[in-house]
């Protein structure tokens, strides 16, 4: 400041060390106030030139010493300790938010590295099944070929086994007597225990067949499940289907129940045949009770748009093999088998988002499909539906 005035202002000779300095080092600072207090003239006259650009304010009030300069610092001093604590105070403030900001983002990191590995073990468990169940699904088919192959050989032996018999009787001659021969004991073949024992052949290879196939149907959507990284749903024994609600004002076991239930969008209606046959007309023989049931089912499946399964007990029922209808496809129970089993295999081979509808009098057979989620209609009320 003092270089700037023209000619040169005098200094005192303790600020001669430090006039070479660019920025003072604070221990100077006791040093430079000694000097320039000890020297009156020199301080007045940095006093007239001093301004707040230069020093601050309590800089100026020491430099220019008006009267009451000590109470105006007194004054200044204090608010000037308030605000750099205010100051001290913010910044303490955003270095514990800064704190905070950097040890959240330390745990959502740690979390998500914990995330990444627990996927990473679950992509790993999922892999692992998936080629477990490829592995089951490669047996299945081949059980399946082997099952497909046994029941062709079967009915192949059955067709050979029948025109040999059929052979042997158009060939049959009467012998001459022959007391020789009567004395030696004829084979003697039982055709109608050999039918019987081929067709249960076939019947168990059938029944083979269509559990692979369902069972295979089920590994290929588990195993694409698997494949898709998608999460493997619980099962405890097998998925329970859900029952169709009825609607507000309609009561369970009434008429309208049963017609709102067979109506149900999608659901698959199963018959217990022989239930609803001997109830609905009980003054005809088996046969003509049989055939009423599927006729009166036929009209009532176009009427309402169904799709219906009727099963009968006994597949060596004359015309048991006959084509499916349009609307109602017919089974009946292969030998061993009662139909109430065959019902309750149906139920369980029918995907678990369609909805069933069992028409039974039966308790047994009513206690097994509602615990799987069937909704089921009473034989009685059925009758009453087709008779409309």
């Amino acid at each position: 400041m003092g270089s700037k005035v023209r000619p040169h202002m005098a200094f005192p000779s303790g600020l001669k060390p430090f006039l070479r300095f660019q920025k003072l080092p604070a221990t100077a600072l006791a040093q430079i106030r000694a000097a320039i207090e000890g020297d009156d003239d020199f301080r007045k006259r940095l006093a007239s030139l001093a301004t707040i650009d230069f020093v601050d304010e309590l800089g100026v009030l020491w430099l220019a010493r008006p009267d009451g300069w000590s109470q105006m610092v007194a004054e200044i001093v204090p608010a000037k300790v308030v605000d750099d604590a205010a100051a001290l105070r913010r910044e303490e403030r955003r270095r514990l938010a800064a704190q905070a900001s950097a040890l959240r983002g330390r745990v959502e990191l740690l979390n998500l590295a914990a995330d990444l590995e627990r996927e990473r073990t679950a992509k790993g468990d999922v892999v692992v099944e998936r080629d477990r169940l490829r592995g089951e699904l490669d047996e299945m088919r081949s059980r399946l070929r082997e099952a497909q192959r046994a029941e062709h050989a079967i009915a192949q032996t059955l067709a050979k086994v029948e025109s040999e018999l059929l052979d042997a009787r158009s060939n049959a001659t009467v012998p001459e007597p022959n007391p020789v021969a009567e004395l030696t004991p004829t084979p003697f073949i039982d055709t109608t225990a050999v039918r019987t024992l081929l067709d249960g052949a076939v019947s168990a290879s059938s029944d083979a067949l269509r559990l692979l196939t369902a069972a295979i149907g089920e590994l290929h959507e588990v195993a694409d499940q698997a494949e898709s990284g998608a999460a493997r749903p619980e099962r405890h024994g097998h998925a329970r289907r859900n029952a169709v609600r009825l609607p507000g004002g309609v009561l369970a076991g009434t008429v309208e129940a049963a017609e709102f239930l067979l109506r149900s969008k999608g659901a698959r209606t199963l018959i217990d045949g022989y239930n609803v046959a001997k109830l609905g007309w009980p003054s005809l023989d088996l046969d003509h009770q049989r055939h009423q049931c599927i006729v009166a089912a036929e009209n009532m499946a176009k009427r309402w748009n169904m799709t219906v399964t009727i099963v009968f007990d006994g597949a060596t029922i004359e015309g048991a093999h006959t084509s499916t209808r349009r609307r109602v496809r017919i089974v009946y129970s292969p030998a061993g088998v009662s139909a109430d089993d065959v019902l309750r295999a149906e139920v369980a081979c029918v995907d678990v988002d369609k909805p069933v509808v069992v028409v039974t009098n039966d308790r047994a057979i009513i206690t097994d499909v509602v615990a799987v989620g069937a909704n089921t209609v009473s034989s009685d009320d059925f009758l009453v539906l087709l008779r409309r």
